[in-house]
Parts: C-alpha cells; sequence; structure tokens
C-alpha cells in the first residue's frame, strides 16, 4: 500500500499515547504553546480551511498505521534531531498538513501513533472538551500536545524506559496543506 511505504519512510527519518491526558508543553519556550486544544479561529487567527473529512481521514491512516505493529509505532522526537521548537511533517493529504513541534526540546519524546490519531480525532470514546480532538475545530485547524494513553504497556516498555523517552513535549498541529491549494 502506497501509505504504508510513506509511513515507512517517514519512521525512519523521524525515529521509531485507561485514562488520557494532554502531555506537558513547556510554556516558555516556543512561543509559548499551550498543551489544550487551541482552533485556528480566534481574533488574530488565521481559519487553515481543511476538510474535516480529510482530516478524519488522516486520523485514521494514523492510527491504522500505529496499529501495525503488536507493540505500537512510535514518533519519537529526541533533543539532538529535533532541537529549537522543530516542526516535523508527519503526513499530508488533499487540504491537510499534520505536523508534530517538539516544545520540550531538552528531553527525548516519543508518542504512539494512535495516541497522535486519538489528538487528531478525539478517538471513539470522547467524553469531555479536555479529551476533544483538534477535529473539533471543524475547517479552521488547531493544535494540542498529544492526548497520550497513559495506561498503554508500550509506554512502561523495558526498552522504552531505557531509551530515556519521555510521552511529554510534542504537540501535533492541523494546518493548510499549501502545495494542495497551490495546484
Amino acid at each position: 500500500m502506497y501509505l504504508s511505504k510513506i509511513f515507512a519512510v517517514s519512521a525512519l527519518l523521524f525515529g521509531t499515547a485507561t485514562a488520557f491526558k494532554p502531555g506537558k508543553v513547556h510554556a516558555m519556550g516556543c512561543h509559548g504553546e499551550s498543551p489544550n486544544l487551541y482552533c485556528y479561529d480566534g481574533k488574530d487567527d488565521t481559519p487553515q480551511n481543511v476538510d474535516p473529512e480529510d482530516v478524519a481521514y488522516v486520523a485514521k491512516q494514523l492510527r491504522e498505521y500505529g496499529r501495525e505493529t503488536n507493540e505500537g509505532r512510535f514518533l519519537t522526537m529526541t533533543a539532538k534531531d529535533a532541537p529549537d521548537c522543530a516542526e516535523w511533517t508527519i503526513f499530508t493529504y488533499h487540504t491537510v498538513l499534520v505536523l508534530a513541534k517538539h516544545v520540550f526540546t531538552g528531553i527525548d519524546s516519543s508518542v504512539l501513533f494512535e495516541d497522535i490519531a486519538k489528538t487528531i480525532d478525539g478517538g471513539s470514546q470522547v467524553s469531555d472538551d479536555m479529551h476533544k480532538g483538534i477535529l473539533g475545530c471543524s475547517g479552521s485547524g488547531g493544535a494540542r500536545s498529544v492526548l497520550v494513553n497513559q495506561g498503554n504497556p508500550s509506554y512502561h516498555s523495558e526498552e522504552y524506559r531505557k531509551a530515556g523517552y519521555s510521552p511529554d513535549g510534542i504537540l501535533i498541529k492541523v494546518v493548510a496543506n499549501r502545495a494542495h491549494f497551490d495546484l
């Protein structure tokens, strides 16, 4: 499948989230990014005009990619490879560009793609605004820290602990895929 090849390449390039909670985001660095859901529809914002169906599709694809292995696939952003509030493209589809921003630049952050998908679409068990995904921003796009499933055994594995990874420090952004609009 074409998307699997894209994900495999992305995973090689970028490194290999019971209760969900937003990860911590550094309050002073990275332009004061908030861990809470932020929609780009405020007074000084630029709505992104993303198609909510495209956003839902992206979340579905990221979830499927993450589930291709028993232990789940991780997006890892290390202090060395993602310094200075680096933003990496993790998926593009029609009107949507999904970025991961490393906001705790002094730590090695690693989150499951399954949790990135939940951050985008809210998952199937949305119970309150705290767990609302970026899809709730409708066509405006938005950002929030990854909703990490702290109960997932992958975060407690010996390999994860030995690597010194933290599930904190990654912010997901859903913005317009300008290349799509420039066609």
